[in-house]
Order: C-alpha cells, then structure tokens, then sequence
C-alpha cells in the first residue's frame, strides 16, 4: 500500500478490504499532525495520566514506552503511544512555553529565522505574575535573559496595586529606564517599546513605587526579547 509523500498518509488501493480501517488511520494522522501543538518538549518518559489525544516532542534520552523515540512527536491514541517522525520544516506550537519551533538540520529549533548552518534569530517573551511584598522595590524572578536583545516591556495590573499613587519600571540603577508615573487601579498598564538593546547578564526588572511603599497588588511583567543562536558545532 503505497502513502502521500510528505505526511506518509496510507492511501486506499483498487479493491481493498475493510477501506474504512485506511480512512480511519489516515484521519487520526491528520488530527495528530495539523495545526500541531503539543503539552511540552521537556519530557524523556510518557506522563503517567494522559488523555486522549495529548501530544508530546519526545525530549532527549527518551526510556519506557518513549525509549527511542527522540524528537518524535509522542500522540497518546486509543491506550497506546503513536509516534511521527519529523521532517525539514514541519512547525509546533510548545504550549507549556509558549513557544513556535521548526524542525530543521535533523533537530526541533525555536527560531523566526534559521540558516542551514544552523544560526538563527528567535523571538520570546519571559513572562511573571509577580506579587508585590511590602517594600520600595520589588525585583521580579523572571529574567531578561544574558545576551538577549530587549525590544520592549509590557505590564498589567491585575490586582489593585496598594501603598504608592504610581509606581515606575526598570532595572536596577536606572529605576524608571521602562516607565514611571503607572497607576495603580485594576487593568492599569505598560506597553514600552524600546529601540533594541543588548543585556550581557541575566537582569531582573525592578518595580519602583512612586512615594509610599507597596502594600499589595499583583502585576503581570513580561519582557519581549529577540535571541541569536550561534551555528552548530563541528
């Protein structure tokens, strides 16, 4: 039985018996791989509780009923595991990180742009609901990461910020380097475009409140940053 060339979807023949056995496999193919996403990329070995229909990029090192099966997209299906071998260019959606991937020079890559060299450029946002301690400044957990290229910082207020009037974004040394004067009400926010710089050390956003101190609130800190990745090694 012969398949279509780019997915390997089983193709009826003249006068097949139980056609509908063909029909069926090469609709759960395409419920499999279109519009692919899967749940994450960091597991070696099936979760213990999947559900129907859950999808996984097997990660490095695969073992138990993954074993062998790196970099293969993992469908739980019927009670067992089904996997598909990638091809060049085949993209997924990484829900867990939020993250698009590409599938080029034999392995998953995140990246807006790739070179068969295997350099590229991706884009990302690190993202945190911070919650504000009783303090002047509060450092978020997220980082803008070492030798990422920050394009701009975004904030929501998504509980009542209590304590200051307004408060100010930025990092440490340049407190208001993103913004200052933000209110402190429900949905009060931020949207700071930056002309691109360059951060050479993990660097944390600090939140500075304008006047009293933080007594409370809960703000959504995300920072939008473009990464290169080197070619692979030789």
């Amino acid at each position: 039985m012969s398949d279509t060339s780019n997915l390997s979807l089983p193709l009826l023949v003249a006068a097949q018996a139980q056609k509908h056995v063909t029909v069926n496999e090469t609709i759960q193919m395409l419920d499999h791989l279109v519009q692919l996403s899967v749940i994450s990329r960091s597991l070696a070995a099936p979760p213990s509780n999947p559900d129907d229909g859950d999808r996984y990029v097997v990660a490095s090192g695969g073992n138990g009923a993954w074993d062998g099966q790196d970099d293969k997209v993992a469908v739980w299906q019927d009670g067992v595991w089904v996997f598909h071998l990638p091809r060049q260019g085949w993209k997924v959606f990484v829900v867990d990180e939020g993250l698009t991937l590409t599938f080029a020079s034999g392995r998953w890559r995140p990246g807006v742009a790739l070179h068969a060299s295997g350099a590229g450029t991706s884009m990302a946002v690190v993202s945190e609901t911070h919650t504000l301690a009783s303090a002047a400044v509060s450092d978020t957990s997220v980082l803008i990461p070492e030798r990422a290229v920050l394009l701009g910082v975004t904030c929501l207020v998504t509980t009542a910020v209590l304590g200051p009037s307004a408060f100010s974004v930025g990092v440490d040394g340049d407190p208001q380097r993103f913004g200052n004067g933000i209110g402190t009400g429900l949905n009060a926010q931020l949207n700071a475009p930056l002309a691109p710089a360059a951060y050479y050390a993990d660097t944390p956003i600090r939140l500075s409140a304008d006047g009293a101190s933080f007594a409370g609130g809960v703000i959504q800190v995300s920072a939008h940053i473009l990464k290169l990745q080197i070619p692979d090694f030789v």
